[in-house]
């Protein structure tokens, strides 16, 4: 899920998986401030695993990252499965970047979770399914 080098946004670095025990330390407040806002259940040993297997792919911002994982099932898809950025707006910001990487896979839409009330304002143009938005890309 890594971009060409010339499609690659100067502010968005993907990170190889060799390279994840270098910057997990710095990912771990993050991490931490998403599970606390938004993701309940988000497993920072379940995100490694998976970022080190390859089956999760990480993002450095200039203040934050974002972490996406592909899902190949009868309608490729990409979920975002944590972003952040501090002051906020980690996904709204890097959205073209976000998007241009799920297109570069083949995947027909991007969604998140939350149940934070606020997204809704913010992603009034996703369909929302509960808690589950999803964007179709085109």
């Amino acid at each position: 899920m890594q971009p060409a080098a010339s499609q690659q946004s100067p502010s968005v670095t993907p990170i190889p998986a060799a390279s994840i025990a270098g910057v997990w330390e710095s990912l771990l407040p993050g991490l931490e401030i998403v599970r606390q806002k938004a993701a309940p259940d988000l497993s920072p040993d379940l995100v490694r695993a998976r970022l080190e297997r390859r089956e999760a792919f990480l993002f450095l911002i200039p203040v934050g990252f974002f972490i996406l994982l592909p899902i190949h099932d009868q309608t490729p898809r990409v979920l975002i499965w944590a972003a952040y950025a501090e002051g906020g707006n980690a996904i709204p910001k890097y959205l073209p970047a976000i998007e241009a990487l799920a297109r570069d896979i083949g995947a027909h839409h991007l969604e998140f979770e939350s149940d934070r009330p606020g997204y809704r304002r913010v992603f009034r143009d996703w369909q929302r399914n509960g808690q589950r938005y999803i964007r179709r890309l085109t």
